[in-house]
């Protein structure tokens, strides 16, 4: 599972790595820590021959059934070995593919008894990476966002010990083939495979993050002590 990330670039420098123009995205991109689901979240996408920038609501809510008393569970996750055949998924997967640009994601890690250590994962180097996601045009006519929901793959050896869920994390030379309008179910489904990252890390980091409201580079900062003084999110 992806339940949390983070995304706190400068939008220039992730303009210049994801190759879209900045200027749209002006006083809209807000550089965040702790992005639960539900926030608007950054997710790039192919308009034509380029690709476009935009900022789209975090997580689908499906219908309800008539018969169903429950409220609908948001999805903001969809595995990778079923994103081509679930009803919910299938035709977004097959036509409305984006990246969605993260400084790294969060994950708890089961202790002794109830308690879970949250854990940030990241590349070492700090520089950005883009997860595999699906996009739908807004819910209602009230809302003006699109929505977005992150693609998960089984962990990998980095990520095992701590959970066994991961956000499809695409290289760059990807990018193209993932967004492209031609591409086929099967020359895509081999791209979201569990794989090995060799350049990122998982450390511990502050409980603070553990409350949504909660906001700021001490999350995530290596020297912050865990148990830092929470900051809340405006």
């Amino acid at each position: 599972m992806c339940g949390r990330f983070g995304l706190f670039a400068e939008l220039g420098d992730l303009a210049g790595h994801l190759d879209f123009r900045a200027e749209p995205l002006q006083g809209s991109y807000l550089p965040r820590w702790n992005i639960p689901p539900t926030s608007p979240i950054l997710t790039v996408l192919s308009d034509g021959d380029a690709r476009a920038a935009r900022m789209m609501r975090w997580g689908l809510t499906p219908s309800r059934s008539g018969n169903s008393r429950s409220a609908p569970r948001l999805l903001f996750n969809a595995r990778a070995e079923t994103v081509d055949q679930r009803p919910i998924f299938r035709n977004a997967f097959a036509t409305r593919r984006c990246l969605v640009p993260a400084n790294g994601f969060y994950e708890w890690q089961a202790g002794t008894g109830r308690a879970k250590t949250p854990q940030w994962v990241s590349r070492r180097d700090g520089a950005p990476v883009a997860f595999a996601g699906i996009w739908y045009g807004a819910q209602s006519s009230d809302e003006d966002l699109g929505i977005c929901v992150v693609i998960t793959t089984a962990a990998n050896a980095l990520l095992a010990p701590i959970h066994q869920r991961m956000p499809v994390i695409l290289p760059p030379e990807q990018f193209d083939l993932w967004l492209s309008d031609r591409a086929e179910p099967d020359m895509l489904l081999p791209l979201l495979s569990s794989r090995d990252w060799p350049d990122m890390s998982a450390r511990e980091v502050s409980s603070a993050v553990n409350r949504v409201a909660n906001d700021g580079p001490h999350l995530v900062d290596d020297d912050e002590p865990a148990g830092a003084p929470q900051r809340l999110f405006p």
